[in-house]
């Protein structure tokens, strides 16, 4: 029937187009480097809840050359004590016109002792015992030049927080690199939750203060490393970093996401982007096929029911190296999807019509960025 013809060519491009934007993950590789000492940086404004889960995974790795700052950012709970009782250096940041996260690592790396510099985000943490120095490997595979980037695995604890599935997804393979294009295409960002670089070439790009007009630090940091033409390498996480995200409840992922994926999705190449909305069409059309069948055609419902579960496996293939979702999960892909656009739609009005994002109680004029 021309009925069936129609949506199997659909559903079809729209698997293909997955494969396509997923065709080349990096990962941090497994082996172990010569210890140099380290400067930790932990960016922090009322993260006493994420610090002790960072900090003790720190304090567990067999790479034992490091020291860790931790830049409170005007917190009002039990910050600073969470880290001194840790042993870690806490130095205040001071109050200026610009301020945020960027801010907060540009004035702590002033304090660091050592050459090696890494900035890790409050809610990170490594995922064993090694993470750390496999990490430290691939930096030096690089010449230590340059940066390397890492987006954690998502750790998910309770139900709404799978709700950033495909977040993470869309986050991944919008960097452009993880691409069946592969080496062809260039990135436009680093990810922001984890940065290895070196003093040096910290301080000669300029570092974070190339984010200060940004409202996604990683897209500064970026061009001042681009401009240098110094190596930028970006990993995935999985088996060495992960996070745990908005764990307050659903309207933290709705707030925590809006505030950058419309900013985000315009830095991915045209191609690579036509190939994700295909690929997110698919998470709608699947269960539009099964549903239309069921009503006008239920005699031969089969096949929409057996594209819909194709569209599951492939989600999950997609997703088990991003976020961390209990298997019947991902049969749940259409309601993922719904709410992807429902934020995206509203991250799309504050970026480009009211133009404001409010983050940890900060308000984020976006006028006054570039």
């Amino acid at each position: 029937m021309i009925w069936h013809l129609i949506w199997i060519l659909l559903l079809t491009a729209c698997l293909i187009s997955g494969f396509l934007i997923y065709r080349n993950p990096r990962f941090i590789g497994s082996s172990r480097s010569t210890e140099e000492n380290i400067s930790i940086i932990i960016p922090a404004r009322n993260e006493a809840h994420n610090l002790p889960a960072l900090l003790d995974s720190i304090h567990m790795q067999t790479y034992k050359n490091w020291e860790v700052i931790i830049a409170d950012d005007g917190s009002t709970d039990g910050t600073r004590r969470v880290g001194e009782a840790s042993g870690a250096t806490v130095v205040d940041v001071p109050e200026d016109e610009w301020r945020g996260k960027s801010h907060a690592c540009h004035h702590a790396a002033r304090h660091a002792r050592y050459g090696i510099l890494i900035f890790m985000d409050a809610d990170t943490a490594f995922t064993d015992a090694n993470s750390l120095a496999r990490i430290r490997r691939q930096y030096h595979l690089q010449e230590d030049r340059g940066v390397l980037s890492i987006q954690p695995f998502h750790q998910t604890v309770r139900f709404y927080e799978t709700f950033s599935a495909i977040f993470n997804i869309v986050t991944i393979t919008g960097m452009n690199i993880f691409s069946a294009f592969g080496e062809r295409m260039q990135t436009s960002t680093v990810f922001g939750p984890f940065l290895m670089t070196n003093r040096r070439d910290y301080a000669s790009t300029g570092g974070h203060m190339n984010a200060k007009e940004t409202l996604i630090e990683g897209m500064g940091i970026y061009r001042g490393y681009h401009d240098m033409d110094l190596p930028i390498t970006l990993y995935m996480g999985h088996g060495v970093l992960q996070f745990r995200m908005y764990p307050e409840g659903l309207y933290s992922v709705v707030k925590g996401w809006q505030k950058h994926i419309a900013s985000g999705a315009e830095n991915t190449e045209a191609s690579v982007m036509s190939l994700i909305m295909l690929w997110l069409s698919g998470t709608i059309i699947a269960p539009v096929y099964l549903m239309t069948t069921a009503i006008w055609h239920i005699d031969t419902l089969l096949l929409p029911s057996a594209f819909y579960i194709v569209y599951a496996l492939q989600f999950m293939w997609m997703g088990r190296k991003v976020i961390h979702l209990p298997w019947y999960n991902h049969i749940l892909y259409p309601l993922y999807s719904l709410f992807f656009f429902h934020v995206y739609a509203r991250s799309f009005i504050q970026t480009h019509i009211t133009k404001k994002v409010e983050w940890k109680d900060r308000k984020i004029d976006l006028k006054k960025r570039k």
